[in-house]
């Protein structure tokens, strides 16, 4: 019985603990406030929703100040690899072996998680001796595979629905940086307008590696196609199969529940040169606007919008003069 009665108690404090870190997941308001503000352009990834951008070892104290550069996916920064080999170096030169204490446990304050020091959780101690180990690390990294629950903040410009704090790839593609480093990937609102709701979306499949520039997906309706950009490059790691199954969720939420796919990013800092971040992003839909509305008046004598008003959700319909090709290579190629 005193057994049983152990092994209860074990039980109920793990599902406190789950239902705790949920909370602390998915249920933020420091994050919504932050989307909502301004954020200006680095050469380093800004991760959405993320109200602090210190790296981990110098909140720690192990290092001097400075901003994290690898979207806080630790174990693959070579600023905590080097940290760890210093780490490594004194042991040996002290005489002393590496324990298998020697994660990052030894260097955190108050044995703090990772995660806490990021302010990606509200607080937890680090039990693990191992990051790769840890079920808390493994939560974090399933969340992300999850439906979106944090709110994004839009802005409209020039009629056309802009979401803050995401870069933009010119060719009308979205890219979100997820903490930990993944990029979820979409297409903008610009685009879907343009085209209006397509019969069938189509991805890559899992495991494809991704150029930037280079298809990475179709759009398709009434036998015309257009190609879905990749923002960055890249392996496929997740789909979105509701989008698959239901292309009309795209035109609905571009932004959130129409996301397409999430990918482990090979080259992001890289990458980052060829995107426009949040305020170059609302003042580039503002130029294609513009674009768009010069030709909609040359060619097919339809004013798009007035001052103020929103964009048809079906251009292509209205002005089919124009012809799915044209809009395609003039704001989608």
């Amino acid at each position: 019985m005193v057994w049983l009665e152990s092994c209860s108690t074990m039980y109920a404090k793990m599902i406190e603990t789950g239902q705790t870190l949920i909370r602390a997941l998915f249920v933020n308001k420091k994050e919504d406030i932050m989307d909502s503000r301004d954020r200006k352009p680095t050469g380093q990834p800004v991760v959405f929703s993320m109200p602090n951008e210190e790296c981990i070892w110098s909140k720690a104290g192990v290092t001097a100040a400075t901003e994290c550069v690898n979207a806080f996916d630790c174990p693959g920064c070579s600023l905590e690899k080097s940290v760890r080999a210093s780490f490594k170096n004194k042991l040996e030169a002290s005489g002393k072996t590496e324990s298998k204490t020697c994660g990052i446990r030894p260097f955190m304050p108050k044995g703090k998680c990772r995660h806490v020091l990021s302010g990606r959780l509200s607080y937890g101690q680090c039990a693990c001796d191992s990051c790769a180990r840890c079920p808390v690390e493994q939560m974090i990294e399933d969340s992300i595979h999850l439906p979106i629950s944090r709110r994004t903040s839009h802005a409209v410009m020039s009629g056309f629905d802009v979401a803050r704090n995401y870069y933009y790839y010119q060719g009308h593609t979205w890219a979100r940086i997820e903490y930990g480093g993944w990029v979820r990937v979409g297409v903008d609102d610009f685009a879907l307008r343009l085209l209006g709701q397509q019969d069938v979306i189509e991805t890559s499949p899992l495991g494809s590696v991704l150029r930037q520039g280079q298809p990475a997906g179709t759009l398709r309706r009434a036998g015309k196609e257009a190609s879905i950009i990749s923002p960055v490059d890249g392996v496929v790691v997740a789909i979105n199969h509701r989008v698959l199954e239901k292309a009309f969720i795209a035109n609905d939420a571009p932004y959130e529940d129409g996301w397409l796919m999430l990918i482990q990013p090979t080259n992001l800092q890289e990458n980052l040169k060829n995107l426009l971040f949040d305020a170059e992003g609302l003042s580039w839909i503002d130029d294609e606007a513009i674009s768009l509305n010069t030709l909609l008046a040359e060619e097919a004598r339809f004013e798009l919008i007035a001052a103020g008003s929103e964009t048809p959700r079906d251009l292509i319909e209205q002005a089919p003069e124009i012809g799915w090709e044209r809009l395609v290579v003039e704001f989608l190629e």
